[in-house]
């Protein structure tokens, strides 16, 4: 009688565990559901994109830009403004940290101009960047409105170039890819800089300025040569003696071999710097 009694109880405490696990199994089935059943905007979790786009960028360089001419704003203005700024949201929320060295600096050259563009064509017509400042003696403060979006702050094109860029990576080149909207700043490059041929990108950019309408000619007077270049090389010319070597021997890494012997046999060299033309980089002007 005792061991049926037993055996009673302990087939009912199974029946009653039997009981609880369905409960649970339907419960959980049940939230399981609910929670599916919810608008998304509820349960969304922050995305970043692991490979940033650059292919509307390409496209809008190959539609409205011109190296030797400049920038069509007047017809991106028209046709194109969503895309840019479409663009510049959606290169806010790539998570920078998860790229390879590189690819950072490619992302941040490729935001500084894009966002350059974007700021011109919101103002649009100008006849210059600095005309979109809000201080009269201070023009250049354009560069330091926080506008850029990035995660959940706002960056200015000062803080990306000098805070991002130049003490982030330590490289002189980027002066040749980088673009301020004026018409002797080093021209955009015509795709967008990619991790991968960084490099190539860079010292192509740096020749072609060089080399090019605004870049360097050589004065020689006996031992002395003069060498006029722009004055980005004036105002960043730290730059260029810590992370290039100093200006001559930066110049001379990406000119032809004839001006290169100047260079080598000079006994002295001096710099001289063109004036800057801060007129905007507008194609159709």
């Amino acid at each position: 009688m005792v061991a049926r009694k037993g055996k009673m109880k302990a087939e009912g405490r199974r029946q009653k565990a039997e009981i609880r696990k369905r409960r649970g199994t339907r419960l959980a089935v049940f939230l399981t559901s609910a929670f599916c059943l919810l608008p998304s905007a509820f349960i969304a979790l922050p995305v970043h994109a692991q490979t940033p786009d650059y292919s509307q960028w390409n496209r809008v360089l190959s539609t409205y830009y011109n190296p030797a001419k400049g920038m069509d704003y007047r017809a991106l203005k028209a046709r194109d403004f969503k895309t840019v700024q479409s663009l510049r949201q959606q290169l806010g929320k790539v998570n920078v940290a998860a790229l390879d060295r590189k690819s950072q600096l490619a992302y941040w050259i490729n935001v500084y101009n894009i966002n350059t563009v974007a700021t011109v064509l919101e103002a649009y017509p100008v006849d210059s960047i600095r005309d979109i400042s809000t201080d009269l003696i201070i023009r250049l403060n354009v560069f330091k409105k926080e506008r850029i979006p990035f995660g959940n702050v706002q960056l200015s094109l000062d803080a990306v170039e000098n805070g991002k860029i130049r003490e982030g990576f330590h490289d002189p080149r980027i002066h040749f890819a980088i673009n301020c909207a004026a018409k002797t700043c080093p021209p955009i490059r015509m795709e967008a800089f990619s991790g991968l041929r960084l490099d190539a990108q860079l010292d192509d950019q740096a020749r072609a300025f060089l080399n090019g309408p605004h870049g360097v000619r050589f004065e020689r007077d006996g031992g002395t040569l003069t060498i006029h270049t722009t004055k980005i090389m004036d105002w960043f010319s730290d730059d260029f003696e810590k992370w290039g070597g100093g200006k001559a021997k930066f110049i001379r890494k990406y000119v032809p071999a004839d001006k290169q012997k100047l260079i080598d046999s000079a006994k002295e060299i001096e710099f001289e710097y063109d004036d800057y033309d801060w007129d905007l980089n507008d194609w159709k002007r």
